[in-house]
């Protein structure tokens, strides 16, 4: 078996067994405590969208992103915020990111999305060899979020499917029709359908925290067929009334575990990160069978600023993006824009 094989076969693994096993030791230890089910209470809807088209007038590679967020808060003797607890200890085992995390507050996010990847030229239904393929992903999401002071765990599991099933094509030409936009012509050339599985984990600490200025450093891995990579980053937040939670992102593992601020917040904030990355799917193609695929670049930046308003019932907030070259033989950076709005209770 080849290395990388076997390295795609370890991380499903791992992305498999983990939330497995945590929701079993939340379960026996809450066996005989019956806690109240109304602990966990729902706190937020939070709406995302990313598309390239936002002050960028593109229409390539990652064109579109959408995911919907459902927040729920626990209190520590729920079973889903103590499984976030047991996510959150056997990972830092495997990753030693600090001390085991001891949870003061828990939240659950279960999420539905869909990201959207396409070749620079959608205008043909010929198959370029040098650019990127095109593919959907749709899937859920449960991420489990530990806070313990001023730093926050997250353990996100995810199970969707890569391929025509994640309807990328339906989705992409049906609001090109809305738009009176012509189609994308070769949606035929798409990777299969593939099921796809992921574990992400990461570390937020607040430093330098003020009322109106923050600097958010973070670390996370993603291990599965879909995704394995490690990130390095952080974020500046600056302006009054900075909400209590660890900044805004845009959509991945964390986003949308969203704080209502006590009183009208308006800041700015400017982030980056770095990737180191061993596996993406929407590159490297398919993981078991032949498709197409182009030879990804090992070192992925991002680097993005926006402006967020916060009511104490409601959220908005902007961000542009900047993408380093994905892969190799690819022409011009990425450029998109992120729009998310929140309801919060």
């Amino acid at each position: 078996m080849r290395a990388p094989t076997r390295l795609r076969l370890l991380s499903l693994a791992l992305a498999a067994a983990l939330p497995a096993a945590a929701w079993v030791s939340a379960a026996d230890d809450l066996a005989a405590t019956a806690p109240d089910p109304t602990e966990l209470r729902f706190k937020a809807l939070v709406v995302s969208f990313e598309n390239d088209k936002f002050f960028a007038g593109s229409d390539r590679h990652y064109t579109q992103g959408a995911r919907v967020t459902f927040l729920y808060d626990g209190g520590p003797q729920n079973t889903l915020t103590l499984a976030a607890q047991r996510t959150l200890e056997q990972v830092n085992r495997l990753i030693p990111f600090g001390a085991k995390p001891k949870l003061d507050r828990g939240k659950l996010a279960v999420s539905l999305g869909q990201d959207i990847f396409t070749p620079e030229d959608t205008d043909t239904a010929a198959l370029n060899p040098s650019d990127r393929p095109y593919a959907g992903w749709l899937y859920a999401a449960a991420g489990f979020h530990a806070i313990e002071g001023d730093t926050s765990y997250v353990a996100e599991f995810s199970l969707g499917v890569v391929g025509p099933s994640a309807l990328g094509e339906q989705f992409q030409n049906g609001w090109h029709d809305v738009i009176n936009v012509p189609h994308a012509q070769g949606w035929d050339n798409q990777l299969r359908d593939e099921p796809g599985l992921n574990l992400a984990f990461e570390l937020r600490r607040k430093l330098f925290k003020s009322s109106w200025f923050d600097v958010i450093p973070r670390a996370g891995v993603v291990l599965g067929n879909v995704h394995t990579h490690a990130s390095l980053g952080a974020s500046v937040r600056i302006g009054p009334n900075l909400p209590a939670d660890f900044g805004h992102d845009l959509i991945r593992a964390g986003s949308g575990a969203v704080d209502a601020p006590a009183a009208f917040s308006a800041y700015a904030f400017a982030a980056a990160d770095l990737r180191l990355v061993a596996r993406n799917i929407f590159l490297d193609g398919n993981t078991w069978s032949d498709s197409h695929s182009v030879r990804k670049r090992p070192v992925v930046a991002d680097l993005n600023a926006g402006l967020a308003l916060n009511w104490p019932s409601f959220r908005l907030i902007y961000t542009q993006n900047y993408r380093t070259k994905d892969f190799y033989g690819q022409r011009k950076r990425d450029v998109f824009g992120s729009l998310s709005f929140a309801l919060l209770f």
